[in-house]
């Protein structure tokens, strides 16, 4: 009996606070839709426990089992849809973003962005099967209504994309395939054995390190196929712009060791190097961009899985990069062009906002060339510091212009 009481009365607070939360103002219908679903997910719960509270305990723990298991899901998405109301926001960002996540999505995506208390955006990760038509993206607070750093919502929305549209499997596959070869040769060569030396072949114990070092490569190879991917459709979406967004919060490193679960600054900026020179594009350098070389970590057969994962994702550039610009070309996403750059570079130059831009990715690239003809000006830093906050202003002015035009074109 106790066990059905406390789980009635988790779920009434559960519920409680999902109204509180709803009785908001949000600045688009994605947080309210959320939160409805949620309510159902609490509210369907509370049906079924009611129905067999007298007919079976085992039900009933089963029941409360499961109610425990969303509560932890979704608190911290209830958290976050809260935080996406919060003023520190820039609600200019929401619809623009919602326009592309409805062309390269299947089914019907909600998008929410909302400022976070974590300086690394990201994308939150879907736990709950019902939401999965919801893409949540976490932008750094103290960052949050910064127009520049726009491009980095693209790099997260890729997440998404890699998820909805089946790329993980394709990919997996073809990183599986190279590295069952790379791994058969360095066994060949006698490259394994002397990095493993425990590894006896006709060990039955021993022999069980070659499969599960080739398995923990392609783990790490996928990790960083998903990374750069998600960086080339960021490129293709905001072209130069998300570089620079890119080294504006992570240059020159943090100073700790890097995580073999995320591919190194250079390969990754070797990567939009790659397609950049497809597109005939010219893009920074290392050099400009102010990376420094990260810190490898772990002990030497945990390197060679991680460099084995990095030779195996390089094969695989060209066709990540043609995934992505596959997605943008069947949802009719517009992509960035120089000549709208450039048109709106003038414009903020002499204090106009666009007013005619067709593309986001354009806007972002406006705005960085202007912010850095800004920091090459040699004025006083609080003199720069007021003209940044006013270029701020007309690229979010910018994007709510872009966003009419677009609504008014429906």
């Amino acid at each position: 009996m106790s066990l059905y009481h406390n789980t009635k009365q988790k779920i009434r607070n559960v519920v409680r606070t999902i109204d509180a939360v709803l009785d908001v103002d949000y600045p688009v219908d994605s947080g309210k839709d959320a939160l409805k679903k949620l309510k159902q997910v609490f509210e369907k719960f509370d049906r079924e426990i009611d129905r067999v509270w007298k007919l079976d305990e085992n039900l009933i723990r089963d029941i409360a089992r499961n109610t425990n298991r969303k509560i932890f899901q979704s608190l911290p998405i209830i958290g976050f849809i809260l935080r996406s109301t919060n003023v520190r926001n820039a609600f200019e960002f929401l619809e623009p973003l919602q326009d592309i996540a409805g062309q390269v999505l299947q089914g019907k995506p909600e998008l929410l962005l909302s400022s976070e208390w974590d300086y690394i955006p990201f994308a939150y990760p879907q736990t709950l099967e019902d939401f999965k038509s919801f893409v949540l993206i976490g932008m750094p607070a103290s960052e949050a209504g910064n127009a520049l750093l726009l491009p980095l919502a693209g790099h997260e929305l890729g997440h998404a994309v890699w998820r909805n549209r089946g790329i993980h499997a394709t990919m997996h596959k073809s990183l599986q395939t190279i590295l069952d070869t790379a791994y058969g040769k360095a066994r060949t060569s006698g490259e394994f054995g002397k990095l493993f030396p425990s590894y006896k072949e006709d060990d039955i114990i021993t022999r069980e390190e070659f499969p599960n070092a080739v398995a923990d490569s392609v783990a790490c190879a996928v990790f960083h196929a998903e990374e750069i991917f998600c960086d080339l459709f960021a490129f293709a979406l905001f072209g130069e712009s998300y570089m620079y967004a890119f080294s504006y919060i992570l240059a020159p490193n943090n100073g700790a060791a890097r995580r073999s679960k995320y591919p190194t600054y250079s390969t990754r900026l070797s990567a939009i190097r790659s397609a950049a020179e497809k597109e005939g594009l010219k893009v920074p350098d290392d050099i400009s961009l102010d990376f420094e070389k990260e810190l490898d970590s772990g002990d030497p057969s945990e390197k060679f899985i991680v460099r084995m994962a990095e030779r195996s994702v390089s094969q695989i550039f060209t066709d990540l990069w043609d995934r992505a610009m596959l997605v943008l070309t069947e949802g009719g996403v517009k992509r960035p062009s120089e000549q709208e750059s450039m048109m709106i570079v003038n414009g903020l130059r002499k204090g106009v906002p666009a007013n005619a831009a067709t593309c986001l990715g354009s806007i972002a690239i406006a705005g960085w060339r202007c912010f850095q003809e800004l920091q090459r000006s040699r004025v006083r830093p609080e003199i720069l510091m007021r003209e940044c906050d006013v270029l701020n202003e007309l690229l979010l002015k910018s994007i709510e212009v872009l966003e009419f035009q677009n609504r008014t074109a429906a």
